[in-house]
């Protein structure tokens, strides 16, 4: 896969017609593996298009697998988040360090965090069982949540584990950076009508994900900014909302910069929509910018996890 290009993006045109001609016969009554269903059940785009391809023709080699593989090393990085921070890690280091913050999470937003989890963990068994591979040999252990790849001292994100609204932060940008990942491929997939219909209906569950998290931190304190919706207002560090958080490091807003920079745009194709006729009196570029979700190419989603990450990404 190219550096430059979009997670689904390296996808052959010719696989993705296949996997239309078995979407249209599912459609059309076709039986249906169950790991065919669960796939278009879960919240991952990936997951999907695994379940469709095995389906389909069994696994397909090249493209595919390397975003399947990609996709693997994001989702055994998340559940291994949301495992940290419950106490639920077979890490008693990562258990350990989220002990301080675990005391103040709230019993309805435990409950929460519990259930996003257990959707990451079927992503990574679904992901293994559909032909992923965990090449670089990933455990609990393989992971720097505060940001500095295991290394001293503590990276600029290790208030996370002392601090509920740093916390619910985290996890909002952790989920802003997936979702990224995986969504605004409309382009990519418009010629193929089944394949994107079944990524559209995916990535609306991931986008519930992102607005729990939204309504977790507003419960906290977060400002308006932070969208009950999960439509981000604006780019940059300013669209994360962490005017809750007293004094941010300077490497937590590169951070947060990074993770939705570009979110600002209100330009779509070769028009600005801020500025199209007819629109209503009350319409204006922050209603623009919320309008249209932008992707992150792989090289950007390498960037913003690889601190996270303790062996090197490629």
């Amino acid at each position: 896969m190219e550096a430059n290009e979009t997670i689904l993006g390296s996808i052959d045109p010719g696989i993705t017609e296949r996997l239309v001609t078995r979407r249209e016969a599912i459609r059309k009554g076709a039986s249906v593996s169950s790991t065919v269903a669960a796939g278009l059940a879960m919240a991952s785009v990936p997951v999907a298009l695994a379940a469709l391809s095995k389906a389909a023709f069994a696994q397909t080699a090249g493209d595919v697998t390397a975003v399947l593989n990609f996709a693997l090393q994001l989702e055994i990085f998340e559940n291994e988040f949301y495992k940290a921070v419950l106490g639920t890690s077979s890490s008693s280091a990562q258990n350990a360090a989220f002990a301080p913050v675990r005391s103040q999470v709230p019993a309805a937003a435990v409950t929460a965090l519990q259930q996003i989890q257990k959707h990451e963990a079927a992503h990574v068994a679904f992901l293994t069982a559909n032909g992923a591979t965990n090449g670089l040999n990933l455990t609990a252990d393989s992971f720097d949540f505060t940001g500095n790849r295991g290394n001293s001292p503590a990276g600029p994100l290790v208030r996370a584990t002392t601090e509920l609204s740093f916390l619910l932060a985290v996890a909002q940008a952790a989920e802003d950076t997936g979702v990224r990942a995986y969504k605004g491929q409309a382009g990519v997939l418009l010629a193929n009508r089944a394949v994107l219909e079944a990524a559209l209906r995916i990535h609306s569950v991931e986008a519930r994900h992102a607005a729990k998290i939204r309504r977790l931190r507003r419960a906290t304190g977060a400002p308006g900014v932070v969208k009950f919706s999960g439509t981000i207002s604006g780019g940059g560090a300013a669209a994360a909302g962490v005017d809750n958080i007293s004094n941010p490091p300077a490497g937590v807003v590169a951070a947060f910069t990074a993770i939705y920079a570009g979110e600002e745009n209100v330009t779509q194709g070769t028009a600005n929509v801020a500025t199209l006729p007819n629109l209503p009196t009350t319409f204006n570029a922050l209603a623009a910018q919320e309008a249209f979700d932008e992707p992150l190419t792989k090289a950007q989603v390498v960037a913003i996890v690889q601190p996270f990450f303790k062996p090197t990404l490629s």
